[in-house]
């Protein structure tokens, strides 16, 4: 039927389902959008954070089986569901960024105490810690994620890991850079003290510890009158 042939009330209706559609649309690209993000993050965690972390298969399948309805033309039937659809990616993604976030704080006190003890005995680059502890602070990962031409969720997925292990890699290199000396040592269990920021008491150290810390490079760090 023609737009001449219809009544104005017909063409209304026209505009008003087209509406409707461009919405449903709207919403299941942020939905999906929001799925893609958290499962990235599941793959940059994984690799960086040393962490599992489990994505509900039925989240996943909410979010295809949405999209089919919509190559498919069937817009009451996406309308039908796309609330739920929603609430379960939603439920998916709070879930992921608590662990995340949780995560995060527990690394980012061994870093803190990196940083500290760095300052002092200037092993490791500051650029390369900073990098790490900058990261933890704002988790701002994307720029590193959706790069390249390619933009599949694979592609996504494998810059994802890639990033994730580069930062570990680093992490872990800047870490046995500055505590691989103590390792083994009588001062290890103090370089751990310091590491949780915990106060350090010259009457708790035996004889061992304050002859190695005399001949270490931490004695002004923990500022003990060693005579």
């Amino acid at each position: 039927m023609s737009t001449e042939s219809k009544s104005f009330e017909e063409q209304i209706e026209d505009i008003y389902q087209q509406y409707r559609h461009k919405k449903l649309e709207s919403r299941l690209d942020e939905i999906a959008e929001t799925m893609e993000e958290t499962v990235l993050q599941q793959v940059l965690a994984g690799e960086f954070l040393q962490t599992t972390i489990e994505i509900d298969q039925e989240a996943k399948e909410a979010v295809q089986n949405a999209r089919r309805h919509l190559e498919n033309n069937e817009y009451e039937e996406l309308n039908s569901i796309i609330d739920n659809v929603e609430e379960l990616v939603e439920d998916q993604e709070r879930q992921v960024s608590n662990k995340i976030h949780e995560e995060r704080i527990n690394m980012n006190s061994m870093v803190n105490g990196m940083q500290r003890l760095n300052s002092r005995v200037e092993r490791v680059s500051e650029e390369k810690i900073t990098a790490i502890d900058e990261l933890l602070d704002n988790w701002d990962w994307k720029g590193h994620v959706y790069r390249g031409e390619d933009d599949s969720l694979e592609a996504h997925k494998s810059n994802a890991a890639e990033f994730g292990r580069d930062m570990r890699r680093f992490f872990e290199e800047a870490r046995d850079d500055i505590f691989g000396p103590y390792e083994g040592t009588p001062i290890e269990p103090i370089v751990d003290d310091l590491l949780s920021d915990d106060p350090l008491y010259l009457d708790s150290l035996t004889d061992d510890q304050i002859e190695e810390l005399r001949e270490s490079d931490l004695e002004s760090y923990v500022k003990l009158s060693l005579s």
